[in-house]
Parts: structure tokens; C-alpha cells; sequence
């Protein structure tokens, strides 16, 4: 069986350019409130304003480097990236929230995977809280318990997500915790895929889940942003009084 498991190595974003762009649509969005905050609608309506005459171009508008998260935007995406908390002169990163202002979604990128924002956090608020409850729990066997009875993922180069459930291991005492997200089909179909997710994984994907932390980024980044999203729309409309 084939194992994909996820040690929070950096890996190229998706979603920054037209061909990517639908993979990231998920059905049935739930949305978390993000997409309420001013700061993120005055960012949306100027990458709109921006993008309405410049269709085939994607640009890339970075946040404040000087902070130790650093969202960006590339194209109609806002990401803001959990680990590493600064991506530099690259798209890529491990783990991120993206707000895609184009179908209004929002997703996390985990490794090459995108999955809803609000579906995945549920999943490892749960998990970090069953990690506290048996916190001295002794595991003298190795335990499984159901967690989530599906969750869709989308894979690189497919738009249709797959199904998973999400079961939680109980180890090695009180040190191994592990959530497995395990593809949902035929018991001998030799190509599902088990995704893994440890104890210490969890604990670091929640913090950079949190509203708290996504709304802070933002906050600290959104005039750098703005200034830069202005400066590119300014230049368009000087070349443009040039060229008629």
C-alpha cells in the first residue's frame, strides 16, 4: 500500500497560476469568517480592480519581511503560509491558509494536498484535544480510534476530490499520537493511500489554523501588500497614457 507521509517538507504551491486555478474547486465551502474581515475585502476588491483589464498576467505581492509571518498574494490568491512563515522569492511552502478571491474559498495547502479550511481545522482541533485528554494515558498496545468519518482531499493534477476517514493512534505509552487519514474504497484496491500526521504536526498545524494567528499576519502585512498591489495598478494606467 502506498504511504504519503507528511513531514512538513517544503513542496511547490498550487493555485498560483490560470492552469492551477481550479483545482481549487471544493463543494460545499463553509466559511470560517475570514473572508469578513475589512482588511481582506479592501485586499480582494483591488486584486479584482487590478485584474480586470490585465486577464492574462499573475503577479506575485509579498507582505512585510521584517515580520515573522509573512503572507502574499499571488494572483487571486492570499496565502498565508503557517510553515515556513516566510516564503521568500518562491512559491513554496509546506502548510498554508489560501483565500481564493476568485471562487470565494478557502482552503489549506498541506504538502501538495488542498483540502477546506474549515473541514481540516475541525479535524485537528479534535485530535489536539483527544492529544490533551490522554495526555497520561499509558498505551502499552497500539489503539485506534475513529476521528472523522470523511474528509475530501484534492491531489495535484485532479480536480475531483477524494474521500478519506480519519482514525487516531494511541502509542509507545504516553508518547506516540498519530492521525491517519486513510482513502475510502475497496479493501484490495492496492492504490488508496494513507496520509499521517503526527503528534508534534498537529499541535503546530492548529496554531497556524487559528483565526487569531491568520488575522494577526494579515494585520501586519496589509499596507505593504496594498502599497504594492497600488504601485503595479499606477504603472498600468502611466503606460497606458503612453501608448495611446
Amino acid at each position: 500500500m502506498k504511504k504519503i507521509i507528511l513531514f512538513l517538507v517544503l513542496i511547490q504551491l498550487l493555485g498560483c497560476n490560470s492552469s492551477n486555478e481550479n483545482k481549487t474547486n471544493v463543494t460545499n465551502q463553509k466559511k470560517s469568517g475570514i473572508f469578513s474581515s475589512q482588511k481582506v475585502k479592501k485586499l480582494e476588491e483591488k486584486v479584482q480592480e487590478l485584474y480586470k483589464d490585465e486577464k492574462e498576467v499573475r503577479y506575485k505581492f509579498n507582505g512585510d519581511l521584517t515580520k515573522e509571518v509573512v503572507p502574499y498574494i499571488s494572483g487571486k490568491n492570499l496565502i498565508i503560509p503557517i510553515s515556513p512563515s516566510k516564503v521568500q522569492d518562491s512559491d513554496y511552502l509546506s502548510i498554508g491558509v489560501i483565500l481564493d478571491f476568485e471562487k470565494k474559498v478557502e482552503l489549506v495547502i498541506l504538502d501538495s494536498l488542498m483540502i477546506d479550511y474549515s473541514d481540516f481545522k475541525n479535524l485537528i482541533e479534535k485530535a489536539d484535544e483527544w492529544i490533551v485528554k490522554t495526555n497520561s494515558f499509558d498505551a502499552k498496545n497500539t489503539l485506534e480510534v475513529p476521528l472523522i468519518d470523511k474528509i475530501n482531499i484534492i491531489f495535484p493534477q485532479n480536480e475531483k476530490p477524494r474521500e478519506f476517514k480519519a482514525v487516531m493512534l494511541f502509542a509507545q505509552g504516553t508518547r506516540e499520537r498519530e492521525v491517519l487519514l486513510r482513502e475510502i474504497g475497496e479493501k484490495n484496491n492496492k492504490d488508496l493511500i494513507n496520509i499521517s500526521l503526527k503528534k508534534e504536526h498537529i499541535v503546530h498545524i492548529k496554531e497556524g489554523l487559528s483565526p487569531l494567528y491568520i488575522a494577526g499576519a494579515i494585520d501586519q502585512s496589509y499596507f505593504t501588500i496594498e502599497e504594492e498591489i497600488e504601485s503595479v495598478k499606477s504603472q498600468y494606467e502611466e503606460l497606458n497614457l503612453l501608448l495611446k
